[in-house]
Formats: C-alpha cells, sequence, structure tokens
C-alpha cells in the first residue's frame, strides 16, 4: 500500500451534488492515523504518497498537521509525497504557508464556470468565492482538481481555458463514473479535448509549465511506448483509509463492506490487498492496443467478489485523451521540423 487517500474526516460543510462520500461525523483518531502511517511505510518499497481527504480535510487540519509530524520522524529511505484535496472555503495564508514549507500539494475541488451549481453547502449556496484566492493560486502554485458530468462536459474546454487563466497551471481532471453518459456526450467530450490540444502545443512552447494530468499522462505513455504505464496504473491504485481505520481499495468503495480490506488496527487482509495488486487485464481489454497506458484496463472499479470491471465512459475517456496525446506529440514534431529546415 504506497499509495493511500487518508479519510480525516465524514464532516464536510458542502454537499456537493454529485459527490460520493456520504457526510457524516465521524473524525479518525490519532492512533488511527499513525497505525496507518505505520502499515503504508512498513509495506511501501519505492515511495509513499499520502492524499489527506475527507469530507473536508482542512476542518481536522490539526490532526493533518500531527499525521505530516509523524511522517517526518518516520526513519525511511522512501520518497514521500504529500498532497491534499480541499473545497477550497477553508483555506488561509497560514496553511498555505505550512503546507509550502513542508511540501504539501493543495489541490482545489473546483470545476470552473459551472462550479456553483454543483458545489454548494446543505442549503444549496455556494460557499467558495474564487476571485478571493486567485492571488493564491499563482503564489502557491495551487493545483485544481475537477469534475467532468455529462452536464458540463459541452463547456469542458472553456472551464480549462477558465483555470488557465485563473493562474492555475497543474489541472486534474476526474469523469464522473457514476453518470449517465451516452454516445452523444463522448461525441462532445472528443470535441472539447480537440479544441483544447491546440492551446496545450502553444503552452508547451512556451514552456509554460502548464498540464493537464490526462492529457500528460498520455504523452508520457506515448513517447516512452509504454514503459512508465505500468507505474501510472499502480499509482492510481489508491487505497483508502475510512475515519475508522477500515481500508478499501479506492474512495468511491468506502462503506462497502464486500470490498472491505481490513483495518489498520485489528488487522490487514494482505492476501486480498496481492490479489487487488497483481489484476490482470479486465475481460475484453486484452486485446486493446492501449490497455497498458490505461487505468480502466486494469481495473479502476473493483465487484463486490473482488474482480476488475472497465466502465465505458473511462474507457472512452483513456482512448480519447491519448488521441489527443498522439495529435500533440506529433504536431510538435511536425513544428520542429519545421523550423529545422528554416
Amino acid at each position: 500500500m504506497d499509495n493511500i487517500v487518508l479519510h480525516l474526516t465524514e464532516g464536510c460543510n458542502l454537499r456537493c451534488k454529485y459527490c460520493f462520500m456520504k457526510p457524516g461525523e465521524q473524525k479518525m483518531t490519532e492512533e488511527i492515523a499513525f497505525a496507518a502511517m505505520d502499515a503504508v511505510f512498513a509495506s511501501s518499497k519505492n515511495y509513499v504518497r499520502v492524499l489527506f481527504y475527507g469530507g473536508e480535510p482542512l476542518l481536522e487540519e490539526s490532526l493533518l498537521r500531527k499525521v505530516v509530524e509523524y511522517i517526518s520522524n518516520i526513519e525511511t529511505s522512501l520518497t514521500v509525497y504529500l498532497g491534499v484535496v480541499t473545497n477550497g472555503t477553508l483555506l488561509n495564508e497560514d496553511f498555505l504557508e505550512y503546507a509550502k514549507e513542508h511540501n504539501i500539494i493543495i489541490a482545489v475541488s473546483y470545476d470552473g464556470l459551472q462550479n456553483n451549481d454543483n458545489r454548494v453547502n446543505e442549503n444549496d449556496c455556494a460557499l467558495l468565492d474564487i476571485n478571493k484566492i486567485k492571488d493564491k493560486i499563482t503564489k502557491y502554485k495551487l493545483y485544481s482538481s475537477s469534475v467532468i458530468t455529462p452536464k458540463n462536459v459541452n463547456i469542458f474546454s472553456d472551464n480549462i481555458f477558465h483555470l488557465y487563466n485563473l493562474g492555475f497551471r497543474h489541472m486534474n481532471l476526474f469523469l464522473d463514473y457514476s453518470a449517465s453518459w451516452n454516445v452523444k456526450h463522448v461525441e462532445i467530450l472528443r470535441r472539447e479535448y480537440e479544441k483544447i490540444a491546440g492551446e496545450y502545443v502553444k503552452w508547451i512552447q512556451n514552456n509554460d509549465k502548464a498540464s493537464i494530468n490526462k492529457i500528460d499522462d498520455m504523452i508520457s505513455c506515448y513517447l516512452s511506448d509504454f514503459e512508465l504505464s505500468k507505474t501510472k496504473v499502480r499509482r492510481d491504485m489508491a487505497y483508502s483509509i475510512a475515519t475508522n481505520g477500515n481500508i478499501y481499495p479506492y474512495a468511491g468503495a468506502v462503506g462497502n463492506q464486500n470490498l472491505l480490506l481490513g483495518n489498520v488496527i485489528s488487522g490487514i487482509d494482505w492476501n486480498k490487498i496481492e490479489k487487488i495488486n497483481n489484476f490482470g487485464f479486465v475481460k475484453g481489454c486484452e486485446s486493446c492496443p492501449l490497455n497498458q497506458a490505461c487505468v480502466s484496463a486494469i481495473g479502476n472499479i473493483i465487484t463486490d467478489d473482488l474482480k476488475p470491471v472497465a466502465l465505458p465512459i473511462a474507457c472512452h475517456g483513456y482512448k480519447i485523451a491519448f488521441d489527443t496525446a498522439d495529435w500533440i506529440v506529433n504536431k510538435l514534431s511536425d513544428l520542429n521540423n519545421l523550423n529545422h529546415n528554416s
């Protein structure tokens, strides 16, 4: 378990309409958090990646800091990556400086132009005014974390350019797998990626350091002939540790007793984790030319009987992202050849 999501609390000050986490009142204790770190560091071989999550993790900022301190006192040769996903409503200068000092990547959950349609509180009111933290986006190199749904896919490219203009240079995209996607939505998704591709080429040419996770991952796979893809796939298997210490294969599985992999206090079922870590390709994905570059092909969703399954929209999403990467790489190659010949 080298890559984990640590759920510090079930509490949240928002009630985002597509959120898969059920709000509650349970909070993680120091005992559970520290036991989780002991288990992760003991089982990891090359690196440890800890993502602080919730609910809204900054509701438990004190515990977050204690976990970071605990990690700093662990004697290890492993490379450690720390991150937090927050809705941004509780961000303040003090925590931003703390995160900068401890190399904690901060990702702000923000969907763009229609953000306030989905990310609202229990009274259906939006709490995040992105303009109030705009100056902090560049200063602290904040990441964005955006969800693409059938309802906003038609302005996907506009949202990307909006994020870029706000100062975000690391943009993480996630498809809403729980939504009802159809063929028309997939066509729109491809069209929107095509709109982004041209600007992406300009960003690379200008050494703008702007990146979109889905496109960058696929460019890396493309250029390496998939040699990097297995690492990418394993990194995406982020085990979730719930507030009570229960372990699940991913955040969306939290609370599903059929996918329970043990508990950091009472004991971990390493046989189940070993099985998950060694999944082969999903049935039907074995012959796909992109299977080694696609998390969906290795099983981004796991059934109750611990078998991997690929969701159609995930499959389409990776294919479109790879086609976009293919176009970008070849466009840059053509431009470089043109400049060289000139």
